[in-house]
């Protein structure tokens, strides 16, 4: 056989080998045009739940800090109200040393001096008098009431006696 035969035949070969590849390489592609739809719809599937994640994550985060911010002024809020509590706590102890030095400065004149007792009664019965008014105008089923500032236990024998 002539050479050129051969090499006719192997050209032939060669072709039908191309055509053979051509039509592999077409199946192959075409047979992969639906797994690659499938893939692309899952991609956008995918994508669209992560930028609705996203969202909610952002959105979430916009909340955390909005809750942060309000605990921190409610923090703000408790404390002030905690130190005016001290404050006053301070005031009252204060305020009970000076009316417990006047008391006993009243008491030891008054032991002291005796001319003093009756004018310290008067202070004690008027004292009372106001006290007893007051709560008579808190009571509205009372009906109306003066001010006495002797009280009506204390006769005028017993004012005397001081």
């Amino acid at each position: 056989m002539d050479p050129i035969i051969w090499l006719y035949i192997a050209l032939g070969i060669i072709v039908l080998g191309f055509i053979v590849a051509g039509i592999g390489v077409f199946m192959l592609i075409s047979g992969m045009k639906e797994p690659m739809k499938k893939m692309k719809g899952s991609a956008d599937n995918l994508k669209g739940r992560m930028d609705k994640l996203m969202l909610e994550t952002t959105h979430l985060q916009h909340t955390t800090s909005e809750l942060k911010e309000d605990i921190q002024q409610k923090t703000e809020k408790i404390n002030y109200v905690v130190d005016a509590a001290k404050g006053t706590k301070n005031s009252v102890l204060d305020m009970n040393a000076v009316v417990r030095n006047i008391t006993s400065g009243i008491s030891s004149k008054v032991e002291h001096d005796p001319a003093n007792a009756a004018q310290v009664n008067q202070w004690s019965n008027t004292a009372i008098g106001l006290l007893s008014y007051v709560e008579k105008k808190k009571a509205p089923e009372q009906g109306n009431s003066h001010y006495n500032p002797e009280p009506a236990a204390m006769t005028n024998h017993e004012s005397n006696k001081y």
